[in-house]
């Protein structure tokens, strides 16, 4: 019943059913937009366009510590108008340039940073300024190759490398902060002059010059105090404030990022005489059902982070505002790019991030908006989902399902229908009458629940959460400040948590609790620390407001209207769950979230998925591309529905689904509750002997993929990479983004997206050779690059081991991954054209914080050709790396005999794979031991650069332990 009921709420409300794209404003539909894009417009059609913006010459100002460059910034349009303008160099040489309206009427949105940053960036005090009569500038870094200047008049910001613009703001003139004004009544028309107009005077009216001010802010006020667009009127209490900034990269042809978009990777242009789109990008956050596959429209998360590359260099800009936002990019030639940022209200607020490297460019970002949660080891494996399990004992049926057809799962996930009425928290007892009883039998075989909660609570006093949040205050109003914010959502008519407020922090934890404390508060206590989280619908959705979200003029904490904020509540929302999660335990275990709406910083607080997919061939391949680019704006813990959210495909592409999603970093399958069930043991053979192969290959390679992590956590290096993140200056490479690489690893997987494939087309960006992961074919690049094709029948997945990797799996199949944990290693190390190799191998515990108390193992494998030995080893890289940190932590209290170490000494390596050998070996001992049991089998490819079969050492039991120094010699 509780399944038709929501059948028939969806009924009721068709514009959420599918994506109507009438349903969502197009700049030419938000005022905002039209004013910022028709300024550009005009600007673009007169050669003499300059800013009206300048420096305030005897305002520039240099704090006595050098930290800061301020002036103040007036418009030759509005001269009474004042600016702020304070420019400041980091430690690590990020530029921060920040203007503002001063002693205006109003008070522009200015708290973006402090929700996005982990803390207020420490400024260098290296840096010396230099200020001229048309400048201030300084030259800094470690080389002193890096220069900012900031041109007075007009106002200019560029970022110099080398003598070469990086980036520059305000170079095309478009800077327009819309300052606080009074609202006019509208005038009388003037009364026509009676008698005839003499001639000279007709041809003086037609000769006066332009209001600058009109043309610069168009002839009307578009918008300006009230817009109403279908049913909804906005109104406008503060009048116009929006931001108009353009933000070029001349000399980077290449630019990514600003997820949320289902696009290609390298953003195609939106402007200009061969644009791809002619709709700008916008970030909103949006409740978006069966996106298109190709578009700028907004989806469900914002990070306004966008990477500009060229073979010479990476840069990239953060700017962090958090209202409505459209992005136009223009390609004036293939060497350089052109953007145009148009938000509806905030301050201007831009890091520049000079790079030089991709590398660099992430770990700048990372200490801005911090790094990726080293998740929980379970939250890697297969995640199986649906709208919606209906019962207790439906989902004790699918996990012994599961175990029946030997294919693993951690994790088992209930949508809406267990809660009673849609009130969260609540478990319908008609369907669940033993929650507990349920979640103890899924974690008996070490498994994990995860449950939705929605952000909306239903209007109703018999349920607490709802009296609770109403008694604390802490819910969203309307525009008058006043009255409780009302709309509707999956519960009905429902109410917001203001999560901006502080007083929702402390309570939202409460109701987390699996115990009932005294305070007679609402507790969670049919629950147990085994459930994990799913926040969903938190753009916020809504099913009667505009743009099935909440109405800009409704009212937060502080009294900052919705549109100011609008991308940050999202995030709000998951990571206060995150914190209730947390706090559940003492000491706390690491929570699993995951979320819906997202914006910079989200990285911080568990995982994300790409919203409600289609079960096509193309939602397929573009969810690759979407993962790639919110690993590229730092958001790693990230994948697409596998199956489609939408649909029934066939068992070709679910199984061709399968081999995506086992190389995503979150691997979820989910389904609409229309869908017919499509569980991986329910298929027919040969498909469902493959879904069980493509999930034990998971399994087996879940300690690269933890390692992966690991890295991500400590430097912010996304887990899965694009080819110009690895190769950066590979030109051939910029543009791919239907293969890349698993973290460090040096696997390369090139997912199959066609229906009907039978090979498949792999790029090879460099002269090393390449392995294929199952047949150890060797493939050869080439210098310049080369493409190779690869088999790719439905039981392949074209996977690639890099020349000069070590992987470390393990082989023992399992139902979850917690019970792997005693499992011995084998060591796959594929040498390179040299006859070397390297990989890396990080575990701890899965489940605490212990590990920044440095209890870990974290070990570095070595394969070095010495004449004509090639030496294996293992050694302790925490050891040798002991100040490098995890979530920030440095590691000073590790040793290599930490407890957790030492609960790993009898777990073994049981077997080394060795790939590439030229010849036979005569001899393979450990160095400080014995003769070993080892076999040989001679390949087709030779080391002179011929593909073919490469050889295959296997050594045996090589009488090993992970967690040990050891070194194994292979003599020709």
């Amino acid at each position: 019943m509780r399944a038709i009921s929501s059948l028939l709420l969806l009924a009721a409300l068709p514009a959420v059913l599918a994506v109507k794209t009438e349903d969502f404003k197009t700049c030419s539909q938000a005022a905002f937009c039209r004013r910022g894009r028709a300024l550009s417009e005009r600007a673009g059609q007169d050669p003499n366009w300059k800013s009206p913006y300048t420096v305030t010459a005897d305002t520039v100002a240099i704090s006595p510590d050098q930290a800061s460059f301020t002036a103040g910034v007036r418009s030759s349009l509005y001269p009474d108008i004042q600016f702020s303008l304070d420019v400041r160099v980091h430690e690590d040489g990020v530029v921060r340039v920040r203007m503002d309206e001063v002693n205006g009427m109003g008070r522009r949105y200015n708290e973006t940073t402090s929700w996005a940053l982990i803390a207020e960036p420490q400024v260098s005090r290296d840096v010396q300024w230099k200020i001229g009569k048309q400048d201030v500038r300084a030259v800094y870094g470690p080389k002193k190759d890096v220069e900012i200047v900031i041109f007075l008049s007009p106002l200019k910001v560029v970022l110099y490398r080398q003598g070469k613009e990086q980036v520059v703001l305000n170079g095309l003139g478009l800077l327009h902060m819309e300052h606080f004004r009074k609202k006019e009544e509208p005038k009388p028309a003037p009364e026509a002059p009676e008698g005839d107009v003499k001639t000279d005077d007709a041809q003086a009216v037609m000769q006066a010059p332009p209001n600058p001010r009109a043309w610069f802010e168009g002839e009307t006020e578009d918008g300006y105090w009230e817009e109403t667009w279908r049913s909804w009127t906005d109104s406008k209490p503060k009048g116009p404030q929006s931001l108009s900034l353009d933000i070029s990269f001349p000399n980077h042809g290449h630019v990514y990022g600003i997820p949320q978009h289902a696009t290609r990777l390298s953003l195609p242009t939106t402007c200009g005489d061969n644009s791809y789109y002619t709709e700008p990008y916008r970030l909103w956050n949006s409740d978006v059902f069966e996106y298109l596959a190709d578009s700028t429209m907004s989806l469900y998360g914002s990070i306004p982070v966008m990477h500009a590359h060229s073979a010479d260099s990476t840069v990239g800009i953060f700017n962090a505002i958090a209202s409505d936002t459209f992005i136009d990019i223009a390609q004036p030639d293939a060497k350089s790019t052109y953007t145009h940022w148009i938000s509806e209200s905030g301050i201007l607020d831009v890091f520049i991030m000079p790079g030089p490297t991709p590398e660099d460019i992430f770990a700048q970002y990372a200490r801005l908006t911090g790094t990726p949660a080293l998740p929980a080891h379970w939250a890697l494996g297969y995640h199986q989902c649906r709208w919606n399990y209906v019962s207790s004992d439906d989902v004790r049926g699918v996990q012994k399902r599961f175990d029946e057809e030997d294919m693993p799962v951690d994790v088992f996930w209930l949508d809406i229908e267990y809660a009673e009425e849609h009130k969260y928290f609540i478990w319908d007892k008609k369907t669940f009458p033993d929650p507990k009883d349920m979640i103890n039998d899924v974690s008996e075989l070490a498994r994990k629940m995860v449950v939705i909660i929605d952000p909306h609570l239903k209007r109703t006093s018999s349920y607490p959460v709802y009296k609770e949040a109403t008694d604390l205050d802490v819910l969203i109003k309307q525009k008058d400040g006043q009255t409780e914010y009302e709309g509707w959502c999956w519960s009905g008519s429902s109410a917001w948590v203001d999560f901006f407020n502080p007083k929702s922090w402390n309570w939202w934890k409460g109701l987390f609790k699996t115990v009932q404390s005294n305070s007679g508060k609402f507790a969670w206590i049919d629950s147990t620390t085994d459930v994990h989280i799913w926040n969903d619908m938190n753009e916020p959705a809504i099913f009667n407001g505009p743009e099935i979200s909440m109405p800009r003029d409704s009212i937060h904490y502080g009294g900052w209207e919705h549109r100011d904020v609008h991308n940050l509540n999202g995030m709000l929302f998951s990571n206060q769950t995150y914190q209730a999660v947390m706090a559940r335990t003492n000491p706390p275990m690491r929570p699993f979230v995951l979320t819906r709406s997202f914006f910079a910083g989200s990285q911080r607080f568990g995982a994300m998925w790409t919203g409600d997919n289609l079960g096509t061939w193309e939602h397929m391949a573009v969810g690759i591309k979407m993962v790639l680019a919110n690993n590229i704006a730092g958001f790693s813990f990230s994948g697409s529905d596998v199956g489609g959210f939408f649909g029934n495909p066939d068992p070709e592409m679910l199984t061709r689904w399968y081999g995506v999603g086992a190389f995503s970093p979150f691997f979820r399958a989910h389904a609409h509750i229309d869908t017919k069930r499509r569980e991986p043991y329910l298929l027919e053979e040969p498909y469902k002997s493959i879904l069980r192969d493509i999930l034990r290959l998971r399994y087996s390679m879940l300690p690269i993929w933890y390692t992966a992590f690991r890295e991500a956590s400590v430097t912010g290096l996304p887990v899965v990479r694009p080819h110009y993140v690895v190769f950066p200056q590979d030109i051939n490479g910029f543009e791919i983004d239907d293969q890349y690489f698993v973290g460090g690893s040096g696997v390369l997987v090139k997912p199959v997206t066609e229906k009907g494939a039978t090979e498949a087309t792999v790029y090879l960006p460099e002269n090393q050779v390449y392995y294929d992961y199952f047949t150890n074919y060797a493939y050869r690049g080439a210098k310049g690059g080369k493409s190779i094709t690869v088999p790719a029948a439905l039981h392949q997945i074209p996977l690639l081991i890099r020349g000069g990797s070590i992987l470390p799996t393990r082989e023992r199949p399992r139902r979850s991954s917690p019970l792997m944990k005693n499992d011995p290693f084998t060591l796959r190390i594929a040498l390179s054209n040299a006859g070397n190799a390297r990989g890396e191998l990080y575990l701890d515990d899965g489940v605490s914080y212990a590990h920044k108390e440095g209890q870990f193992i974290w070990r570095e494998f070595t394969a070095e050709k010495q004449g004509k030995t090639i030496r294996i080893s293992s050694a302790d890289l925490g050891k040798a790396k002991p100040a490098e940190a995890v979530d920030g932590v440095a590691l000073v209290k590790y040793n290599g005999g930490n407890t957790f170490a030492k609960s790993m000494d009898l777990v073994r390596v049981e077997k080394l794979v060795v790939l590439g050998l030229d010849r036979k070996p005569s001899r393979v001992k450990r160095v400080d031991g014995g003769e070993l049991d080892w076999s040989f089998t001679a390949g087709t490819a030779a080391s002179d650069g011929k593909e073919g079969t490469a050889s295959i050492l296997v050594i045996k039991n090589p009488v090993t332990h992970i967690a040990d120094d050891w070194a194994i010699d292979i003599n020709a």
